[in-house]
């Protein structure tokens, strides 16, 4: 979903909106809330490939109760809570592999830092 370019409301706009109610400020605060969700998409996509990346590195980083794993359950418990989000912006394919294949470069990147740091302390 694409939205129009719009104004985020203040804290002080928000308190005038409960107390106003007009048309243009539901509206604001509508297009403020999606906005919010698609970017809790997005820090939960970036989360998950942050996990992967971790768990090619060191397992014991995404072990229950580690703050990346914390992260992920409560951005997860996020979006399940708000329920569907319209997230109808569609990557092409070339940027789908594009970034497929930099993941995978981060993780192989990951996989030789940790087997030097393995050599160097044998």
């Amino acid at each position: 979903m694409r939205l129009p370019p719009f104004e985020p409301p203040t804290l002080a706009e928000l308190r005038a909106f409960w107390r106003a109610r007009d048309e243009r400020a539901v509206q604001r605060l509508i297009l403020e809330i999606q906005r919010q969700r698609l970017t809790l998409l997005e820090l939960r996509n970036l989360i998950d490939c942050g996990v992967q990346q971790a768990r090619a590195a060191d397992r014991t980083l995404v072990e229950r109760g580690e703050p990346l794993m914390t992260l992920r359950i409560r951005l997860a418990q996020e979006v399940l809570r708000v329920g569907e989000i319209d997230d109808t912006r569609q990557i092409s394919r070339a940027e789908q592999e594009r970034l497929a294949v930099r993941t995978q470069e981060q993780i192989e990147y990951a996989r030789e830092g940790r087997l030097r740091r393995q050599r160097r302390n044998i």
